[in-house]
């Protein structure tokens, strides 16, 4: 096992940035599978998960939101809302959802700030929007459309002033 060298080690920043309450685009960067193994009355043991890691720009940054998908039954209902939030229309009925294709997908999603019973500030997705759903306005467009190179296409007048 390698020695950790703590005169070398680089701290990621956006990690433990916490967003306000909003609506916010979002890129997953990447995902795991895992299973449950605590203790809750909801959720049952050895439960396959779906972690996701959400990129979400916001003020030159990208913040890091992870998110924990259940898959059992009363929890499809999640499953699917983030299936249709980015794009991969299940059929109806059916609830198919190939992993592979997740990473670098884009949606909207709905921020709120939670704060454990030990005082830390953290971040959950409430709730992730369907495209015909999905919010006018968020609190992250500016900086999703400079990252995506639509910055400044706003400020043209494409008439000049017509």
């Amino acid at each position: 096992m390698a020695e950790l060298n703590i005169n070398n080690l680089v701290l990621d920043d956006n990690t433990n940035e916490v967003l306000p309450d909003g609506d916010y685009h979002f890129t997953v960067e990447s995902h795991e599978l895992n299973y449950y193994s605590g203790d809750s009355k909801k959720i049952p043991p050895n439960t396959q998960q779906v972690v996701c890691y959400l990129e979400i720009p916001y003020k030159d940054k990208t913040v890091k939101v992870r998110n924990t998908l259940n898959i059992y039954q009363k929890g499809l209902w999640a499953v699917r809302q983030f299936v249709e939030c980015i794009g991969m229309v299940p059929e109806k009925g059916r609830l198919a959802v190939d992993l592979d294709k997740i990473d670098g997908l884009s949606g909207v999603c709905a921020i709120t700030t939670t704060t454990s019973a030990k005082g830390n500030e953290f971040n959950n997705v409430g709730t992730f929007y369907a495209p015909s759903k999905t919010p006018a306005v968020t609190a992250n467009d500016k900086e999703w459309n400079e990252r995506d190179g639509f910055s400044g296409l706003a400020e043209e007048d494409p008439f000049g002033g017509i």
